[in-house]
């Protein structure tokens, strides 16, 4: 058993520092002074609801019987309801029109009171039935011969009740992206109050894209960079954090061709190269990637990350001893460059060089101790010398860092089976 692992990274990091940070000046609040208090107060309400509606929906999934079904189904369509009722205040519109500003939460959400209205009757059907204390079986029939009320679709994540059907899936969606907004509230406050003033403001739409590539709301944060390039169609920053979005999406062609304008625009910004390479790598495109980091580095021949990428795509291309130089290139340029270090100790595992990929291993681990894979992957390499009990000991520690790491797992099963053979034979 060879490990391998996808070293095709795109990087993104530099997504969020390319553009101009202006949300320090925001803290404080809305400018609405009378409203602190209930701004603070419903937010608070939110992360609670949005915590409870996360944490039920993960216990819906795992339902044994009928009634924790029912139990946990009541439970998340109650606190996204409460959600929902938050945004939409009856009794404050203008702060609830503040929130779905700020949150970019639009009038076709599935929080919106109209995607709610039909789920009013299903959380009534429900508190009804758990009232009355009916215990049905697994969404077949009730105690009396009758039909369930409702029944719901673990794989499709919908619901049925009395005949119409639910998509539960999308309510889910909708509070985890909330919930993943909330910490980025005061940013995306003064971010909005900005393009209120003026539509046009760039930076703003910028830092609001860049907020919302941070939540991972990725569709929202697309649809801002679109808004940016009418307004700066020529900026290479906005059509490279596109190609990072749509690269996120899967949308890889129309990525690409976002990474092709960004070069257009400034053939100087070696990490748009960068990550094109990762992209044709990503598509199959194998010698079209290997052709791109070879521009940039002879463009570039210091930059580790090109070096790094070289390497990927000959161990891809089967070169795994050119692909060792361009590691170790990256690696003289940069000798703590950990993704290096991580993809060189896999390819000397994989060509049976197995002392020095634990040379790599024991450097890489001193620089992230608490990084499983890293344990994972000396455990194996010890593992193929013979030393089992070492072994044992770096797959318990990914497995204490990330319980069910299945790497980990993998490598212990295959070191207590080593050893029960050994045993077996010396038994004989």
């Amino acid at each position: 058993m060879r490990q391998r692992e996808n070293f095709f990274h795109l990087k993104v990091a530099q997504c969020a520092a390319l553009f101009p940070t202006i949300a320090e000046k925001g803290k404080g609040g809305l400018k609405t002074e009378a409203y602190p208090s209930r701004i603070n107060n419903s937010l608070n309400e939110l992360r609670d609801h949005c915590r409870a509606a996360i944490s039920a929906f993960t216990a819906l999934e795992q339902s044994g019987s009928q009634a924790s079904l029912r139990l946990c189904l009541g439970k998340f369509l109650n606190e996204c309801q409460s959600v929902s009722a938050i945004l939409w205040r009856n009794n404050d519109k203008i702060l609830g029109k503040t929130f779905r500003s700020v949150l970019s939460i639009s009038g076709n959400s599935p929080l919106s009171p109209a995607g709610f209205s039909g789920l009013k009757a299903v959380i009534k059907g429900i508190e009804k039935e758990k009232n009355e204390g009916k215990e049905k079986t697994e969404g077949i029939s009730g105690t009396e011969g009758k039909p369930a009320a409702f029944s719901y679709n673990m794989v499709t994540k919908s619901l049925t009740f009395h005949g119409e059907n639910y998509e539960i899936l999308p309510i889910f969606l909708a509070v985890r992206d909330l919930y993943a907004s909330l910490p980025f509230f005061e940013e995306l406050q003064y971010c909005t109050e900005r393009l209120e003033k003026d539509p046009q403001d760039a930076t703003a739409l910028f830092q609001k894209a860049v907020l919302m590539y941070k939540t991972r709301r990725f569709e929202t944060a697309l649809q801002l960079t679109a808004q940016v390039l009418k307004i700066a169609p020529e900026d290479h920053r906005v059509w490279y954090n596109r190609g990072v979005i749509l690269s996120e999406l899967g949308r890889l062609e129309e990525a690409l061709a976002a990474y092709d304008r960004t070069i257009e625009l400034e053939p100087t910004f070696e990490v748009a190269w960068d990550n094109k390479g990762v992209v044709l790598a990503r598509l199959g495109r194998f010698e079209e990637a290997l052709e791109t980091y070879e521009k940039i580095i002879l463009k570039y021949p210091g930059y580790a990350e090109a070096w790094a990428g070289k390497g990927s795509i000959l161990s891809a291309l089967g070169r795994e001893e050119e692909a060792f130089e361009a590691y170790s290139s990256a690696l003289r340029i940069r000798p703590d460059y950990l993704e290096a270090l991580t993809s060189a100790g896999s390819l000397l595992s994989r060509l049976s060089r197995l002392e020095e990929a634990l040379k790599i291993y024991d450097k890489a681990l001193e620089l992230a101790p608490t990084e499983p894979r890293l344990w994972a992957a000396r455990g194996f390499v010890l593992s193929e010398i013979g030393k089992h009990d070492e072994a044992l000991q770096n797959c318990n520690q990914a497995l204490e860092l990330k319980p069910g790491f299945v790497p980990a797992l993998e490598t212990k099963v295959k070191i207590l089976s080593e050893i029960q053979r050994q045993k077996a034979r010396s038994s004989q």
